[in-house]
């Protein structure tokens, strides 16, 4: 395991409670399912694509998947979109946020 997902993982942890992720130690299993298919989406669509699908508010998605992108971005501490455009820098520590975030809500029983 990288170390720097390692360092995520408390921050990871904090942000699942901060946003509502999880509330009393359960989660939706739909959070489950939008944080595993982060990785892979940014994978296959990239960065930017990925971050504005789950940012999008007029979707029907049963919970809200502007949740993860937040988490992401407070354990990262920053923005991952700025002035319309994602840096090549981003994507590593994205996706080790990313990880991070998988890891930790599993932590968490799935309702």
């Amino acid at each position: 395991m990288r170390k720097r997902i390692e360092e995520y993982i408390p921050k990871a942890l904090e942000a699942i409670e901060r946003f509502g992720i999880a509330k009393d130690g359960k989660t939706p299993k739909q959070f489950n399912g939008y944080i595993a298919s982060f990785g892979a989406s940014v994978r296959q669509a990239g960065l930017l694509a990925t971050v504005l699908f789950y940012a999008n508010e007029q979707s029907n998605a049963e919970e809200d998947r502007k949740k993860v992108i937040q988490a992401i971005e407070y354990i990262i501490e920053e923005s991952i979109i700025k002035n319309n455009r994602v840096e090549k820098s981003m994507r590593p520590k994205v996706e080790d946020a990313a990880v991070a975030l998988k890891l930790s809500v599993r932590t968490f029983k799935l309702i």
